[in-house]
């Protein structure tokens, strides 16, 4: 399973400056990735513009790219146009530095969840059309074998700010390829075949788009902490690992069976039973015309402290993932600052 991926990048390194062809906006911070900021820059030859990435020229950040652009060309995955490997020297640095720069699609819509939190009229047919997306680009990644593993709502980006604009995912820098090699610290390679790690790590991809279809559907993740504490109680581990959660009434009464079903299926405990991206997309919530049910969750989302929330939560509980040999053995995510979990917290 999976043919061999070489160290070399599959797009073709360009060592001129790229000062030559394009303009780079370095204070126009668009973004930080896992592994470095992204800016904004114009090609000289047509005045289009595009964002840049720069890393650091090791191999893991070529890996991060091979697997970007291996995936790239898909309508739901941003493109990659130009990689440049250069020595460059930011402030304060003594001497430059190899560094390569990634040219990839500019979007311009930002966070999907930032969108959902501006919607008017927010319904369950509108999620479909952001999951349906999410799950294509999950899907044509798993389809060339690899994981994302950092599936968040800030690596979901619109192209545009049009109301139907494409959701496009990036940020490649924790994922995985199966190369016949594939091996984690946590398992012993002599009795753990490679394409079950793989399918570990992808069937967590699948819990992470349970839990952005979670928030999405009610405002607030399914696991939540009881004291601000960010360690992991045992109660929590309890929690996650047995996939103690719950559909509270006054906030998931109109919210149809069929949305709850996929929620229950993504959030599985036991990988094995966990839908898969296929499940998914032939799943009756997706297949067929959901309800216009008016959701309250943008109103939530809005709120700054929920915001910052819940990237503490996709933090904390993505690194415990990426630790730990089951891949769902997860971090206390926060104790969540906005009134409906508050509401929660006192029964």
């Amino acid at each position: 399973m999976g043919e061999h991926l070489p160290n070399t990048l599959t797009i073709k390194t360009k060592t001129h400056s790229i000062l030559d062809d394009y303009i780079i906006y370095w204070k126009d911070k668009l973004g930080t990735g896992i592994s470095g900021p992204v800016r904004s820059c114009k090609k000289l030859s047509t005045g289009e513009r595009f964002a840049v990435k720069c890393l650091p020229d090791t191999m893991k950040t070529r890996m991060e790219i091979n697997l970007h652009v291996l995936c790239s060309g898909h309508p739901h995955i941003v493109s990659v146009y130009d990689v440049f490997a250069n020595d460059v020297q930011f402030p304060g640095e003594c001497h430059p530095r190899p560094r390569l720069l990634m040219v990839m699609e500019l979007m311009e819509g930002g966070e999907l969840f930032d969108r959902i939190s501006k919607e008017r009229c927010f319904t369950e047919k509108r999620a479909t059309f952001y999951m349906k997306q999410i799950a294509s680009a999950i899907k044509r990644c798993h389809s060339l074998n690899i994981a994302h593993r950092d599936l968040k709502p800030e690596n979901l980006l619109l192209k545009d700010n049009s109301e139907d604009a494409l959701v496009k995912l990036t940020d490649f820098g924790f994922a995985k390829f199966d190369n016949g090699k594939l091996m984690t610290p946590h398992f012993t390679p002599y009795y753990v075949a490679p394409q079950r790690i793989l399918f570990l790590f992808q069937s967590c991809d699948m819990w992470s788009l349970g839990v952005i279809l979670y928030i999405m559907l009610c405002g607030y993740p399914p696991f939540y902490s009881e004291t601000p504490s960010r360690q992991l109680s045992v109660e929590m581990k309890r929690k996650i690992l047995t996939g103690d959660y719950e559909f509270p009434e006054e906030d998931w009464e109109f919210i149809s069976p069929a949305a709850k079903d996929v929620v229950r299926g993504l959030l599985h405990v036991e990988p094995i039973h966990r839908m898969s991206v296929d499940d998914l997309e032939q799943s009756p919530w997706l297949k067929k015309n959901a309800p216009e049910t008016v959701l309250h969750s943008p109103s939530i989302i809005a709120n700054k402290n929920a915001q910052e929330d819940m990237k503490i939560f996709f933090s904390e509980t993505f690194l415990t993932m990426r630790q730990r040999k089951n891949f769902i053995n997860l971090k206390t995510p926060f104790k969540v600052n906005n009134p409906i979990i508050r509401k929660r917290q006192r029964r």
